[in-house]
C-alpha cells in the first residue's frame, strides 16, 4: 500500500488564510517593503535608470546593456503585489514578462486577479526543483525570493540555489530575503543566515554583491527581523568592477584636461 502523504502545513496555512494574508501583504507597497535594496533595479529596468546618478555614469561607460525584453521570476509570489509592481515597469523601450510562482492556490487566485491585465504568467511550482519553471528554458534577468528561504530545509538549500543559478541570466540578479524570529503559527520555518548563503554561493560561482542586515519588520512585528542579499555570478561581479574602474579613470582624465 502506498503511504498517504501528509499535507504541507505551510501550504495549508497559506490557503486557509489567503484572504487575511492578502490584506496584510497588500497593506504595504513594494517600494516600502523592498526599499533597502530596490536601487539595484536601476541596473535592470530602463524605467528606473533615469533616477539613479550612479547608474547614469555606468551606462555612459557601457557597463549596462539594457535588455529590450526582460524576463523576471517571482518565487513565492503570494497575492501578486511584487509581480504587479515589476510588470508595471514595462515601457515603450522595454517589455517585461513576470513569471509568478505560487504553490498556494488560494493566494495565487487572488494574485491572478490583481495582475490579470499585465504580462504576468502564474505557475504552481515549488523549490527546490522548480520543474515547471525549468521547462520554460528561460534565463531570468531578475529572480526574487521574498519571504521564502526560511521555508526551505537546510538539507535542500544547495539543491535550491543550484536550480536558481541555472535559471539566472549571466548578468542577472538574485534577491533573497531572510526572515528571523519565531513562526507564531503552524507554519514551519528554519533558521537562516547570510553566512550560510555566502558559503553556498561560493560553491556555485556566485557572489553576494550587497547585503542588508537586521531590518525591522514592515508589518510591525517586534519579534521579526529581516536580512536581504543580492547575488550575481562571480564573473559578472569581476567584469563590472573592471568597467567601473575604467569609467572612473575616464572621469578623472576628463577632469584633468
Amino acid at each position: 500500500m502506498t503511504p498517504k502523504l501528509q499535507p504541507d502545513p505551510n501550504l495549508s496555512f497559506y490557503n486557509r488564510n489567503a484572504e487575511q494574508l492578502a490584506q496584510q501583504y497588500d497593506s504595504k507597497p513594494f517600494t516600502e517593503v523592498h526599499q533597502s535594496w530596490s536601487y539595484h533595479l536601476a541596473d535592470i529596468f530602463v524605467a528606473l535608470a533615469a533616477n539613479s546618478s550612479i547608474n547614469l555614469l555606468a551606462t555612459q561607460a557601457n557597463a549596462i546593456a539594457y535588455s529590450k525584453q526582460l524576463q523576471i521570476l517571482d518565487i513565492g509570489a503570494g497575492t501578486g503585489r511584487d509581480a504587479k509592481y515589476l510588470a508595471e515597469l514595462a515601457n515603450t523601450q522595454q517589455q517585461v514578462t513576470v513569471y509568478a510562482v505560487e504553490p498556494a492556490t488560494e493566494l495565487a487566485a487572488i494574485g491572478k486577479q490583481h495582475t490579470k491585465d499585465l504580462a504576468v504568467i502564474w505557475l504552481e511550482d515549488t523549490l527546490p526543483e522548480l520543474k515547471q519553471v525549468t521547462a520554460t528554458n528561460i534565463k531570468f534577468d531578475l529572480i526574487l525570493l521574498s519571504a521564502v528561504w526560511m521555508h526551505i530545509p537546510s538539507a535542500e538549500r544547495l539543491t535550491a540555489l543550484t536550480q536558481l543559478s541555472q535559471l539566472l541570466a549571466p548578468q542577472g540578479k538574485l534577491i533573497i530575503t531572510l526572515r528571523h524570529g519565531p513562526s507564531g503559527d503552524e507554519r514551519v520555518m528554519h533558521s537562516v543566515s547570510i553566512q550560510e548563503l555566502a558559503l553556498l554561493s561560493q560553491q556555485l560561482g556566485l557572489s553576494i554583491i550587497d547585503s542588508i542586515s537586521a531590518e525591522s519588520d514592515k508589518l510591525g512585528r517586534a519579534e521579526v527581523s529581516w536580512d536581504t542579499v543580492v547575488i550575481q555570478f562571480s564573473t559578472t561581479v569581476t567584469a563590472k568592477a573592471t568597467v567601473q574602474f575604467d569609467a572612473n579613470s575616464l572621469k578623472t582624465a576628463e577632469q584633468a584636461k
